[in-house]
């Protein structure tokens, strides 16, 4: 079933109170919550509405154990069930693993690591389906490719004129390229040849389709850029296979290549070319375009008072605070260190200026722990919009500046920049 249709989290244990200030923290990613301390209360709350998970102490209920609880539960719910839990030895680890138990985590919870497990199993459940471009003048040979590709839950479409396989690597963005050998207008490999020129396709793979069997024609096509090469006539799973493979390879590389490790933004390079595409969208389409550098207050000083592992925990909280608060993906990035750019299309200045702003107090709400305790964390910001002329270093020159104000007047708030 899906299990993210909702972010409703049941934590079932006998201490309300812990739990509760657990699911308040996870309120600011956008969790809603539910405790229960009774086996009745948590059963008929599963009859009514069902969470995307359950986090259940190994102590269980007030009036019943974990193992007591977990064969109605799992008759009950099918989704993933976690036992927090102070360690426990192989063998118990097995009861509960035959009884429905799916994962482990650790007492005291810690909020990051929480979240982190949470992420891994929404981006499981939200896989992307692939997204292939089929080139080929070959109606027939193309039908049968799309129907099976489609019937496996690919997206394909489907390119009879080689010529124009730019101009739809651009709007369609495939995560893998069919590509015919041999077509009235030109070679396939010609094509590849073109392809490879342009930097932005470089983790775009090309697969050639071909009736061609020799193998040095095959590997003098690969030459001029083509990944591999499959031939026509061959069994349908094994086509299903052969692109999943490749698609999924591919994909995992580009987030390497576009996204920080640490938080799963895009990188510097890349959020500054998304900023650019919108300037340039902007300009074109007369649309509002702000943008925004944020900043961690005295990060150096976290890092230096808690240690470095603590100071990676502020960074991946307001990361994921800001990833859940904006409008897509490519919105938000790591400019660098413990900086962070937001990119506001269709938002003038005050407006994107409020909608930091209300982050920042999200972010001012946020308990961020260290082995002592818990602290606060604070950033700052600069806001600029797009104005007649300016090029993509001009909003993000502006931007800075208006950090720059926000910090000397005090920081933990949000400076616009003036008006060209």
């Amino acid at each position: 079933m899906p299990i993210f249709t909702k972010k409703l989290i049941y934590f079932v244990t006998p201490n309300l109170d812990g739990f509760n200030e657990l699911g308040r923290q996870l309120q600011f990613f956008g969790f809603e919550y539910q405790v229960f301390d009774r086996n009745s209360a948590l059963l008929a709350a599963l009859y009514t509405e069902k969470p995307c998970i359950v986090v259940m102490d190994e102590v269980g209920m007030t009036d019943s154990t974990a193992i007591q609880c977990l064969p109605l539960l799992t008759k009950l719910f099918n989704g993933p069930i976690f036992l927090a839990n102070f360690g426990i030895d192989i063998g118990k680890q097995l009861e509960y693993l035959r009884s429905g138990v799916s994962d482990f985590i650790s007492y005291p919870i810690n909020l990051q690591t929480l979240i982190d497990r949470l992420d891994q199993l929404e981006e499981h459940e939200h896989i992307q389906p692939y997204k292939v471009l089929l080139v080929d003048d070959s109606d027939t040979v193309a039908k049968w490719a799309s129907t099976v590709l489609s019937g496996a839950g690919m997206v394909v479409k489907h390119l009879a004129d080689p010529l124009k396989v730019i101009g739809w690597l651009e709007r369609f963005n495939p995560d893998i390229l069919l590509l015919d050998v041999y077509m009235p207008q030109c070679q396939g490999d010609e094509i590849a040849k073109l392809i490879r020129q342009r930097a932005q396709f470089d983790s775009i793979p090309i697969v050639f389709l071909s009736t061609e069997t020799h193998r040095g024609k095959q590997l003098m096509a690969r030459s001029m850029g083509g990944d591999d090469f499959l031939v026509k006539n061959m069994d349908a799973d094994e086509l299903v296979a052969a692109v999943s493979i490749t698609a999924e390879r591919y994909r995992t590389l580009r987030r390497w290549m576009t996204r920080d490790s640490l938080t799963g933004l895009l990188n510097h390079t890349n959020v500054v070319e998304s900023l650019a595409r919108e300037v340039a969208r902007a300009h074109k389409e007369s649309r509002q375009l702000s943008y925004a550098m944020v900043d961690i207050d005295h990060f150096k000083l976290i890092n230096d008072q808690y240690g470095h592992s603590v100071g990676d925990r502020v960074i991946k909280s307001l990361s994921r605070l800001l990833k859940q608060s904006m409008p897509n993906p490519d919105a938000v990035g790591r400019y660098g260190g413990e900086e962070f750019a937001l990119i506001w299309t269709d938002h003038t200045q005050i407006r994107a200026a409020q909608r930091t702003d209300e982050l920042r107090v999200l972010f001012n709400g946020l308990a961020q722990s260290n082995a002592d305790g818990h602290f606060v964390a604070t950033f700052s910001a600069g806001v600029a919009q797009l104005e007649d002329g300016m090029s993509a270093q001009d909003l993000i020159d502006a931007a800075d500046q208006a950090l720059y104000q926000a910090k000397a007047a005090g920081r933990n708030q949000v400076g616009l920049a003036p008006k060209r």
